[in-house]
C-alpha cells in the first residue's frame, strides 16, 4: 500500500513513570477548549425554563470534549494498496503503552485512530510499530513517536534514527472536518511543524481570511534552514479520507531566495474552524529527513 499513514494525495502519556515522554507545552499553544467566537451567549430562563437552583452561581456553558476516535476511509483511493514493502503483511498497528493508536487491516481500505492512546498537546513518546501476516510473518520495532493532539485534529510522526527499514517511519495528520466555515473575519493559527526528529521542529503561523476564503503562512527558520512561506491560496472544499474537508490542496512552499520549493496541504477542523493540520514537502535540505513534515495549529479569536 502507499506509505500508509501519509495521505495518498502527496503524499501519549506513555512512559511518564520512566521518563520516556517529554512535554513541549512551554513553547506551543496550550491545548484548552478552543474559542468558539459564537454569539450564542446563555439566555435568561423564560416562562417555560427552569430557574437555576442558585441564581448567584448560574450554570456555566458546557465545555467541548476532544474527539476520541476517527476513521480514514480510502475506498475511493485508487493509489491505496498493500504491495511493495507491505507484501506478506495483513495487519498494521501503532501502539502506545499497549494501547492501539492506529490500526489498519488489508482489504478494509481504512485506518482507525483511537486518540485516547495519546494525551492532548505536543509530546515525544515511544511506540510499538507492528506488522503481522500469514505464515507467522511479523515485523515489530520500537519507534520514536512525535504527537501533537488538539481537540478536533492532530498530527503524528514516527521513526527510528537508523532508518534501516522503511517500515519504521511514517507521518499523518488526522482531523474532524469543519462542516461550515465562518463567513467573515480573519483568524491567525499558531502551532508547530515537525516530524520524528526534534531537531527539525519549527514554529508555524497561518492566517485565514474567511471572507475572502484565502490562507497563507510561514514556517520559522530552524536547524539552519531559512524561513519558508506557505504561499497564499484559495480555501476550497474537497473530498478527503476523513470526509468533505475545507482547506488548501497543494499550496506552494518557498524560501525567500527561491532555493527551497515544495507544496503543502492544509485541513480545517472543528465546528467553528478552531484548528488546522496538514503536511508539507520541500527540498532541497541540508538536514536529514527534514523535508517531509506534518503540522498542527490552533486559532485565536476571529477578528473583523
Amino acid at each position: 500500500m502507499q506509505k500508509k499513514l501519509v495521505l495518498s494525495v502527496l503524499i501519549a502519556s506513555l512512559l511518564a513513570a520512566c521518563g520516556g515522554s517529554s512535554d513541549n507545552s512551554n513553547s506551543n499553544p496550550q491545548i484548552t477548549p478552543p474559542p468558539s467566537n459564537n454569539n450564542n451567549a446563555p439566555q435568561p430562563p423564560g416562562n417555560n425554563q427552569q430557574q437555576p437552583n442558585n441564581p448567584q452561581h448560574p450554570q456555566q456553558p458546557q465545555q467541548p470534549e476532544p474527539v476520541k476516535s476517527l476513521t480514514a476511509d480510502y475506498s475511493d483511493d485508487s493509489d491505496y494498496d498493500w504491495d511493495g514493502i507491505y507484501k506478506g503483511y495483513d495487519t498494521f498497528t501503532l501502539k502506545v503503552d499497549g494501547k492501539t493508536l492506529v490500526k489498519e487491516v488489508r482489504g478494509e481500505k481504512k485506518q482507525t485512530f483511537d486518540l485516547t492512546a495519546v494525551p492532548l498537546g505536543f509530546k515525544t513518546l515511544t511506540a510499538e510499530n507492528k506488522y503481522t501476516g500469514s505464515n507467522n510473518a511479523e515485523y515489530k520495532s520500537d519507534v520514536t513517536l512525535r504527537s501533537y493532539r488538539g481537540f478536533y485534529a492532530g498530527a503524528l510522526a514516527y521513526g527510528k534514527d537508523s532508518r534501516a527499514n522503511p517500515l519504521d517511519s511514517d507521518s499523518t495528520p488526522y482531523y474532524s472536518p469543519t462542516v461550515t466555515l465562518p463567513n467573515s473575519g480573519t483568524a491567525i493559527y499558531a502551532g508547530k511543524v515537525f516530524n520524528d526528529r526534534a531537531a527539525n521542529d519549527a514554529d508555524l503561523t497561518y492566517t485565514i481570511n474567511f471572507g475572502q476564503k484565502k490562507g497563507s503562512g510561514t514556517v520559522a527558520a530552524a536547524n539552519g534552514r531559512p524561513e519558508l512561506t506557505l504561499q497564499e491560496k484559495t480555501i476550497t472544499q474537497f473530498a478527503s479520507p476523513f470526509g468533505k474537508t475545507h482547506g488548501v490542496d497543494k499550496g506552494g512552499v518557498r524560501s525567500a531566495n527561491g532555493n527551497i520549493t515544495g507544496s503543502y496541504n492544509l485541513y480545517i477542523a472543528g465546528p467553528n474552524a478552531e484548528e488546522i493540520v496538514g503536511d508539507l514537502n520541500y527540498g532541497p535540505s541540508g538536514n536529514k529527513h527534514e523535508t517531509e513534515q506534518v503540522f498542527y495549529g490552533k486559532r485565536g479569536d476571529i477578528t473583523p
